[in-house]
């Protein structure tokens, strides 16, 4: 809708003619900001804080369309005016807005799922390398995880509503891009347009036994309407690590802190002599007598490049986008690069207008180089060198140190293994093509079929050459590092086809009574491979290939597996004047995992929405600050088939060479494990509540109840070793997920005074969730973790730390701790059960493996060219059981960190750091697994920051350019924790050392000619 007014009436003309005008909503009121652009081009402007624009347009025939958030798009032909005022009429657009579900859209204020979205250019504020991890923060309910910095291997998970399972099954949710299976991470993120994700049965059953976990749909960009559009963004990061352990790296202390260690450990060799001591204490040449930072050298600044080229476009019904990208990220831990190339080509065509067709080709070239044992390894190696020598000898003839003294403990040079290029080379390669067609057989039947085959392949060379190795102090030789030797490669392929079709069926009776039916069939197979083989003692460390290793030690194996499931899907709509709306879904799947008296099963949903807006008492109260109010139920019930390939059958495993003849050796097979034909699917059930609200045009909430139960679990059997063969596979076991969800945003745009043109938005999401596993069987105690009925799944289950023990006296009156003979300095631990001694059944059950809230903000705005967006992310009550490196001092020679500086001796009674012991060498008395092990991880982060400026029309004309904007990004710039060790953002408990998180500073600019 529009008022449309002109002046200066003029016939049309065939050459360029500037136009002026103004832009006003329906109150009159000036718009600022509103993008116009001459239909079929990309030429264009945008008015001023009085809504007032200049334009010339190529000849009095072209067609102008006027744009802006809030308002309904709008095109206006010239017809030959120089002077051209329309008047914008604010849109309804939050109450048109499609998002996308399982094999279609729907209008979002009619979905009566849980369905949480976002866009792509949302996205890519975070000028990132995967793609995953930019969804973190943007969706209530959706846990992302990046758990390390590592190029090409950051270790993001997906939680989708908590762990649903505890199965091998595991708890990754189905990844669709553009309907089919793939990697989310493997995407150029330039390429997508939007991201669905399906969180509760109601809107996930249409996929069945792939959905127990959630579902995320990634559509990618298409082409459209108009003349070649050409767009490239770049982007230059600078990264460090957010935080580096800070450890004792003069040596002399070291060397101190060591004998004082081994001393308490009682262990009374292998230690310094004060002369030693001293000649580093006084040393003037620290070449000979240095005070090596290991970390220092082995992390660094590194950059990162990132590169994307778009082409897109379409006439006559044919419609493209292709695209190249580029990724070149150096790691901050010397040694790990990752490279990736991306390719993709959608196209669409209608070859009249009952029938479409089209296809999408996404190819991608990845190579990461590591040090062959990886990140955590090359870390704790670096952690546990000595200060007291240097990565070479001081002489300058280039070899490698193995250490300064026969008596000092370490692990692996890390600096040699770089400098002799013991490394782990990955290749990988992956082509995904899908082929898709759409026919409008019948007035509102459409039938849509698409076919998709993915191929991935992976290959791998591990070169592990000897390296000698000296005495740093007496130049000697010591030792040969030899990490087994050779080479070694592996080659792997994936093979994943699948072939959907579906019938749409849409009828309104009347002009109240919508209805939509759709019913389909899907099959998928994949077929898996490898090769490995492995060959020593090569002549130079040149030819790295195979034939050039001794074949008197060489290795070969390989495997192969497949999988295939078959599905008929169907769902019912129906909607009564948008007011009442039902839905149901429902999937009949069919897998080679299990049995044929088993491997169907059935996966329904129904669901059921009230639009109170649409009321007629409602809309008769004149509640203006009311645009939608919707509440809706969804009850269904999911499967999960990652359960394996065959675990309901008698598996024949090799057991070794036997001789059947008394003469030859034969390859033998047994039976190793108990076989379970009746096994069935795990089956996840889930309850939604929840309620939509649009207030004051522009205030967005979502709220959600949820209900999410896993029952008959796939487990193995407790049974004892009595039985002689391991456990069979068996149902049994029940885990549930209740939780709630937030999500708040509002987006205004100031019209007058002197912000007018000031757009921004400001939103934030939260979720809270409780784990339960409601049924188990015979408790289990697994180190520092329970699993048992009524708690969480894998609570901690410790002893628990209440102080340092300052004297004698105060042991002596304590209950006894083990058979431990406690001394001052030592841990003291909590007698739980009262009986007067500390022992096992003094663990207690302590909260913390999974998070008490996940939240996040954000706040975005744009005024005059200069844009501007944050994004807070955080989690609380959330804790980490770390050991070993970091934590306990001298693990490996390991220097201890900085904090031990305030360790409790006679003179120095700490009541928070322990007597300091020697690493593994140290008395179970202060390696137990206690709380004094169990550290808070929550944390607030400013995840990205982001401030751009986009360059004026008239200078860029000059240019020939239609946009350029120039940016700075930062991102994990500030985290706030109590958190002691590198970053409380990781993977769950475990080591204390990992690769560290990325801080980056990035500059980027993003071109359209």
């Amino acid at each position: 809708m529009c008022c449309l007014c002109w002046v200066a009436t003029g016939y049309v003309s065939a050459i360029a003619l500037p136009i002026t005008g103004r832009v006003t909503s329906t109150k009159q009121e000036p718009v600022p900001g509103v993008s116009i652009i001459v239909k079929g081009t990309t030429q264009g402007t945008v008015t001023d804080a009085e809504g007032r624009y200049s334009l010339t347009v190529p000849d009095g025939q072209a067609v102008l369309v006027f744009s802006f958030i809030g308002y309904e798009t709008l095109e206006q032909p010239v017809n030959g005016r120089s002077v051209l005022d329309v008047t914008l009429k604010e849109s309804q657009q939050e109450l048109n807005e499609v998002v996308v579900v399982g094999y279609g859209t729907q209008k979002k204020v009619n979905v009566t799922g849980a369905v949480a979205t976002v866009n792509g250019d949302e996205l890519i504020k975070r000028p990132i390398t995967n793609p995953t991890a930019m969804l973190q923060g943007t969706m209530p309910g959706v846990q992302i995880v990046q758990g390390r910095g590592e190029p090409g291997n950051e270790g993001v998970s997906v939680r989708i509503r908590g762990t649903g399972t505890f199965s091998g099954a595991g708890s990754d949710p189905l990844v669709l891009i553009d309907g089919v299976q793939g990697n989310l991470s493997d995407l150029n993120p330039n390429n997508i347009e939007n991201v669905s994700v399906l969180k509760d049965a109601a809107s996930a059953s249409i996929y069945g036994a792939r959905a127990a976990n959630g579902v995320i749909l990634v559509t990618t960009k298409k082409g459209s309407d108009g003349k070649l559009n050409v767009q490239y963004s770049g982007n230059y990061g600078i990264n460090k690590a957010t935080k580096l352990f800070d450890l004792i790296t003069n040596s002399a202390e070291y060397m101190e802190l060591y004998n004082e260690a081994r001393i308490n450990s009682g262990l009374t060799s292998g230690l310094y002599s004060q002369q030693q001591i001293d000649e580093y204490r006084n040393a003037t040449d620290r070449r000979l007598y240095p005070n090596t930072d290991w970390l220092g050298l082995l992390f660094r600044t590194a950059p990162t490049h990132m590169h994307d080229l778009t082409f897109s476009g379409g006439r006559g019904g044919t419609h493209y986008n292709a695209s190249i990208g580029y990724v070149n990220q150096k790691g901050i831990m010397r040694g790990f690069d990752y490279e990736k190339y991306n390719a993709r080509l959608n196209l669409s065509s209608e070859i009249n207008s009952r029938i479409k067709f089209g296809a999408n080709l996404a190819l991608k070239s990845g190579k990461t180089e590591s040090p062959v044992f990886g990140s955590e390894d090359m870390f704790l190696s670096a952690m546990s060198q000595a200060p007291t020598y240097a990565p070479q000898l001081a002489d300058g003839s280039g070899h490698f140190t193995y250490k300064a003294y026969d008596f000092e403990y370490n692990n692996k040079n890390p600096m040699a293994l770089l400098a002799g290029r013991i490394n782990r080379d990955k290749l990988d390669y992956s082509a995904n093509t899908q082929g898709w067609f759409e026919v409008n057989l019948a007035k509102g039947l459409t039938w849509y079929a698409k076919g998709a085959v993915n191929a991935d392949f992976y290959k791998t060379k591990s070169f592990k050459p000897p390296l000698q190795l000296y005495n740093f102090r007496t130049n000697e030789f010591m030792a040969t590092l030899d990490l087994g030797g050779g080479l070694e490669v592996n080659d792997e392929q994936n093979i994943y086809t699948n072939l959907f079709s579906y019938l749409d069926y849409a009828h309104t009776f009347g002009d109240s009574h919508d209805f939509k039916l759709q019913v389909g069939y899907s099959t998928e197979r994949n077929t898996f491979q490898y090769l490995n083989g492995t060959r020593r003692n090569f002549p130079t460390d040149i030819l790295q290939e195979l034939d050039a290793g001794s074949p008197s030690i060489q290795y070969a194996n390989g495997s192969q597996y497949q999988w295939a499931i078959r599905s008929f899907f169907g769902r019912l709509n129906y909607n009564f004047k948008e007011r009442y709306l039902l839905e149901a879904n429902m999937r009949y799947d069919g897998t080679s995992r299990l049995s044929s008296a088993s491997r169907w099963g059935i996966f329904p949903s129904f669901s059921a929405g009230w639009r109170l807006s649409e009321e007629d008492f409602v809309k008769n109260m004149n509640l203006n600050w009311l645009t939608n109010a919707k509440v809706r139920g969804s009850w269904g019930q999911l499967g999960n088939q990652n359960i394996g390939n065959y675990p309901y059958q008698a598996i024949l495993s090799f057991t070794g060479n036997y001789s059947f003849d008394d003469s030859n050796l034969s390859s033998g097979v047994a039976q190793t494990n108990l076989s379970n034909a009746n096994i069935k699917w795990e089956t996840t059930t889930i309850a939604d509540v929840g309620l939509d609200l649009t207030l004051f045009k522009g205030l967005n909430v979502t709220a959600d109840w949820y209900r999410k139960t896993t029952s008959d679990i796939l487990r193995s059997s407790q049974v004892t070793g009595v039985v002689g063969l391991g456990a069979p596979t068996i149902n049994n076991g029940t885990l549930q997920n209740t939780g709630m969800e937030l999500a708040i945003s509002y987006n205004h745009l100031v019209s007058n005074g002197a912000l007018a043109g000031l757009n921004y938005t400001i939103g934030g999401n939260l979720e809270h969730y409780k784990n339960k596993l409601v049924k188990f069987g015979q408790r289990e105690i697994d180190g520092y973790r329970i699993r048992e009925e009524g708690r969480e799944y894998n609570t901690y289950y410790m002893l628990e730390m209440v102080g340092i023990f300052q004297s004698t006296e105060e042991i002596n009156a304590a209950p006894k701790q083990y058979n431990d003979a406690t001394v001052p300095g030592d841990i003291r631990y909590r007698d739980a059960n009262g009986d007067g001694k500390i022992n096992d059944d003094d663990r207690v059950v302590m909260s913390g493996n999974y998070p008490g809230l996940n939240y996040a903000f954000n706040l975005s705005a744009n005024w005059k060219g200069f844009d501007f967006s944050t994004l807070f992310q955080g989690v609380n009550n959330i804790r980490f059981f770390v050991d070993n490196w970091g934590t306990v001092p001298f693990v490996q020679g390991s220097p201890p960190t900085v904090d031990w500086r305030n360790r409790w001796t006679p003179e120095n009674p700490s009541t928070t750091m322990p007597r300091i012991y020697w690493g593994w060498g140290a008395p179970d008395r202060i390696r137990r697994a206690s709380s004094y092990f169990l550290q808070d991880a929550s944390y607030l982060r400013l995840k990205n920051l982001t401030f751009g400026y986009t360059i004026p029309q008239t200078v860029l004309k000059k240019m020939g350019m239609n946009n350029l904007r120039v940016y700075f990004s930062g991102d994990n710039l500030l985290t706030f924790t109590k958190y002691p060790g590198l970053d409380p953002e990781r993977g769950g408990s475990g080591s204390f050392v990992q690769y560290p998180q990325n801080k980056v500073f990035s500059f980027g600019l993003n071109i359209k000619l």
